[in-house]
C-alpha cells in the first residue's frame, strides 16, 4: 500500500510540474490541480479503506479455512459410518439370503442329522438376519449428520461475510462516504 501512495504522490508531483508549463493559462492550470487533488483523494480514501477492511479479511478468512477443515474432518467421519452401515446392512442381506436357503434346504432334508444341523445354523442366522445397523452406529450418523450441516452453515457465514467485505472493496470511494 505504500508504493500505491508514493505512486500517487509521483503522478501529484509530475502534474505539479506539468502544470508549470509555459504556455497553459491560470484557469485550464487551476482545473487540473483541481483534478488531480481530487483524484489523490479519492486514491487516498481507497487505499485508507483497503487497508481498515484487511485485517478483518485476513481474520475471517482464516476462520473460514479452519471451518473449512472441520467440515472436510466431520464429512470424512460421516462417510466411514455411513460405509460401516453399507457394510453392516450388505452383511444382513446376505445373512438373510443364506436363511432362505437353509429355511429350502430344511424343508427339503429328510436326514434327521442333517436337518438338525441346519436348524442349528438357522437359530444363528437368525441374531444375525434379524440385527440390522446398531443403532448405536445409526445415531451416530444421525448426529455426524446434524454437525456437518451446522458446520456448513457456519462455513457459509464466513464465505458470505469475506463476499461482503470484498464488495466494499469494489465500491467507489465517492460511493460510500
Amino acid at each position: 500500500m505504500n508504493k500505491l501512495l508514493r505512486f500517487g504522490t509521483i503522478i501529484l508531483l509530475g502534474a505539479l510540474a506539468a502544470g508549470a508549463a509555459p504556455g497553459q493559462s491560470p484557469n485550464a492550470d487551476a482545473a487540473t490541480m483541481q483534478a488531480l487533488l481530487s483524484e489523490v483523494r479519492q486514491l487516498r480514501r481507497t487505499v485508507e479503506r483497503a487497508l481498515s477492511l484487511e485485517p478483518r479479511m485476513q481474520i475471517i478468512l482464516q476462520r473460514a479455512q479452519f471451518q473449512e477443515q472441520k467440515v472436510l474432518r466431520i464429512q470424512q467421519q460421516l462417510d466411514e459410518v455411513r460405509k460401516e452401515i453399507a457394510t453392516e446392512t450388505a452383511r444382513q442381506a446376505a445373512a438373510n439370503e443364506r436363511l432362505e436357503k437353509i429355511e429350502q434346504d430344511i424343508a427339503a432334508e429328510s436326514d434327521a442329522a442333517r436337518r438338525a444341523q441346519l436348524e442349528d445354523m438357522r437359530a444363528g442366522l437368525k441374531m444375525v438376519a434379524g440385527n440390522g445397523p446398531d443403532q448405536q452406529v445409526r445415531g451416530r450418523e444421525a448426529e455426524l449428520s446434524n454437525a456437518l450441516a451446522t458446520e456448513q452453515a457456519l462455513l457459509s457465514e464466513y464465505n458470505d461475510k469475506l463476499d461482503n467485505l470484498e464488495r466494499q472493496l469494489e465500491v467507489p470511494p465517492a460511493a460510500q462516504h
